[in-house]
Parts: C-alpha cells; structure tokens; sequence
C-alpha cells in the first residue's frame, strides 16, 4: 500500500476513533513503527491531525455560533479590521462582499462616493443600503439562521459579474488555504474569488492555522490578508511562499 492510500485510511481511523496510537497504525498497515510516525508526521504537517504522545488524533473544530451571537463576538477586533480594509475601497470600484461579518464590519467604515456592489448577504445588502453603493443582491435559497443565499443560482449569476475587489472571510486559514462551516457557502465563496482581481481576506487571529469542514480556497488565490494581531512565524512563512501580503490593524 502506497503512503497516500495509508495516510487517507489513517484518517478514516481517526474519524471513528478520534484518537489511535502508533502501534494501531502498525498493526492495521503491517508497517514499522518508524513508517507509521512518517505518516502522522505528515498528516501533521498537513494540518490534517494533532500528534500526542505515543499517538494522534484529529484537531478541535471550532463550534459554528449563530450568526447574531458572531456580530457580537470579538467586536473590537472586527471593527479595527474592517476599518483598515474598508480603505482598500476606492472610488468607482466594483466589489464583492461575502457574509462573514467582519466582511460586514468593513462597510461601516467606507468613504466613497460610488461603488457597485455584489452579495449574497441579507446583512451586507441591509448595510449598504444605508450608502449610496449600487447593490446586487444575489437571489438563491435562504439559510435562514446564516443569513446568507446560495444555491446553483447564485453561483450562475455571479458568472455575469468581473470585479476589481472581493472581500472574503473565513473560518480559518492554514498551508491548505481558507476553509468554511458550510459547503454550499464555501462554493459561492470559491466562485467570488474567482471573480475579482483583487482578493482580501479579513479575519482576526483566531483565525490562523485554523481548519474549516471545506476547504474553498487555496492561498494562490490570495492576494491581502487582513487581521489584528501579526502571525505567527510559521503562517509568515507560509504567506511567503504564496506571495501573500499581510497586514495588521494595530
């Protein structure tokens, strides 16, 4: 059996098990205990499970929140962001704005006089109301405690959109790249950054070397990432080598 065939069937263990330990490994495989750590090792790297002592198992998720309690939550952190990404907005711009709320945050805090405007946010479309934005609500099906639309019918519409900038947020970001809670978000996000000239990410700390249930993304994608506090060596790095800038909202 190759490493990849292995490695995907560690992972189908660890989904049952939640945690194994390196002699289960050798056992299940028939391989070496020193194969057996190779193969966590990499798992690890790939931030696909954590290693402990004499095993591993598979990394917390972080639990999804309803969507008023995620407005609520690490307000301050939101609001610095979404100042400094609201000045990557310049006059006449065409933009794109998920429905992540700090997404939201960045709306609050624009100054020009003219934007267009793409969303499929029911909150985002609610914000930008208040502006002189002209506003493209993007029409699917409703997830009503999310507040977002998605389905094959926004993913057709947003084909008829090419913009200069999206705005996108995310559950985490690692070496895989930006994942989310939802697929069906994931998709419509997926198709926003494919969309724009110019994509930007905002998301605070927590965020990093975090992993999402679908990854959307991968960091070639990527061409700002904007958070509050500076990253970690490790995501500097990786940020490197995708050519991605980041900047802090100190």
């Amino acid at each position: 059996m190759y490493q990849e065939e292995r490695i995907e069937e560690i992972l189908n263990m660890l989904e049952q098990q939640q945690r194994i330990r390196v002699e289960d490994v050798c056992e299940a495989f028939d391989v070496s205990r020193d194969t057996a750590r190779r193969d966590l090792v990499k798992l690890s790297e790939r931030g696909e499970i954590v290693r402990v002592h004499g095993g591993a198992m598979l990394p917390k998720r972080p639990e999804r929140l309803h969507y008023k309690e995620r407005l609520a939550q690490a307000n301050e952190e939101k609001q610095r962001i979404g100042k400094l990404a609201a000045s990557f907005i310049k006059n006449q711009d065409s933009v794109i704005f998920d429905t992540s709320t700090t997404v939201q945050s960045l709306i609050r805090y624009m100054e020009v006089e003219s934007v267009t405007a793409v969303t499929n946010s029911v909150y985002a479309a609610e914000l930008l109301s208040d502006t002189s934005a002209d506003i493209h609500l993007l029409g699917g099906q409703l997830n009503k405690e999310q507040r977002f639309l998605y389905g094959p019918s926004v993913l057709e519409k947003l084909e008829d959109f090419r913009t200069d900038k999206a705005f996108v947020g995310t559950l985490g970001i690692s070496e895989e790249g930006l994942s989310s809670y939802h697929e069906e978000d994931g998709y419509v996000k997926k198709k926003m950054i494919q969309r724009a000239d110019e994509v930007i990410v905002v998301a605070d700390h927590s965020k990093m070397e975090r992993y999402g249930f679908y990854t959307f993304s991968s960091l070639e994608e990527v061409d700002v990432v904007v958070t509050d506090k500076e990253p970690s060596s490790r995501m500097k790095d990786v940020f490197e080598q995708y050519a991605v800038t980041w900047i802090t909202a100190d």
